[in-house]
C-alpha cells in the first residue's frame, strides 16, 4: 500500500488493521486485529510531497472461508494555530486524513456463486433483492450483471453501478445481502418480476 503526502508539511502516518464483520444491509462493524495482519512500518513521517510504501501481510492461519480486513492509513492530527489579521482571539485548528483499503483472504480455489431468494417492491417503488453467496469465495456486486425478468419474458439489465448494496460492496461466503434498485431505473419494469445476478 502506497500513502502520497501531497501537503507542504510532513504527515505522521499510523496504520491500524481491524477484522471486518458485513450485515445484511451491507454495513461494516470492526473489531482490533493484531494477529492475523502484520503491517511494516506501523508508523512513518512522510517528508512533503513524498510517499512511503507499507507493506501488508497476511500471517494468519489457511482459511476454509475468506476473512475480511480493514487495513486504516491515519495521519496523526497536526495543530495549526491561526492568528487573525484584526487582532483578535485565534484558534487551534487540527487537520488530519484517513484512508481506508479493504483486504479480503480466501482460499484460492473459493468462487462466489449469488442467488437471488426474494424480489419486494417497497412503497416508493424501489425493488428489494433478497441475495445469498451460496459458494465459497467472495462476490464482488459492483462486478455484477443484475437482470429483472417480468412474467411476460421481458429482461431488464439494471446497472450494478447504480444499485445500493450498503457501505461494503462484497459478499462473503455463506453471507446474504439486501440489494435496493431505486424505482427510477425501474420505471418501466412492473408486475411479477424474478431476478438473478450474474457474476462477471
Amino acid at each position: 500500500m502506497t500513502v502520497r503526502n501531497t501537503s507542504a508539511v510532513p504527515a505522521t502516518v499510523e496504520i491500524e488493521v481491524y477484522r471486518m464483520q458485513v450485515d445484511s444491509a451491507g454495513a461494516r462493524s470492526l473489531v482490533e486485529e493484531d494477529n492475523d495482519i502484520v503491517t511494516f512500518p506501523v508508523q512513518s513521517v512522510i517528508p512533503p510531497n513524498r510517499e512511503q510504501v507499507i507493506q501488508v501481510r497476511y500471517m494468519g492461519d489457511p482459511v476454509e472461508e475468506g476473512r475480511m480486513y480493514l487495513v486504516r492509513a491515519a495521519q496523526l492530527p497536526i495543530n495549526m494555530q491561526t492568528t487573525p489579521t484584526d487582532g483578535g482571539a485565534g484558534a487551534d485548528v487540527q487537520v488530519a486524513f484517513t484512508i481506508n483499503t479493504y483486504v479480503f483472504v480466501a482460499p484460492s480455489k473459493a468462487r462466489a456463486a449469488v442467488e437471488v431468494t426474494a424480489v419486494s417492491r417497497m412503497p416508493n417503488g424501489d425493488l428489494v433483492l433478497s441475495a445469498r453467496n451460496s459458494g465459497t469465495g467472495f462476490a464482488y456486486l459492483r462486478e455484477a450483471r443484475i437482470t429483472l425478468t417480468t412474467a411476460d419474458g421481458r429482461a431488464h439489465e439494471v446497472p450494478a453501478a447504480d444499485v445500493d448494496v450498503g457501505q461494503v460492496s462484497v459478499m462473503a461466503a455463506g453471507a446474504t445481502r439486501q440489494i435496493r434498485i431505486p424505482a427510477r431505473l425501474i420505471s418501466t419494469v412492473d408486475g411479477q418480476i424474478t431476478a438473478s445476478i450474474a457474476l462477471l
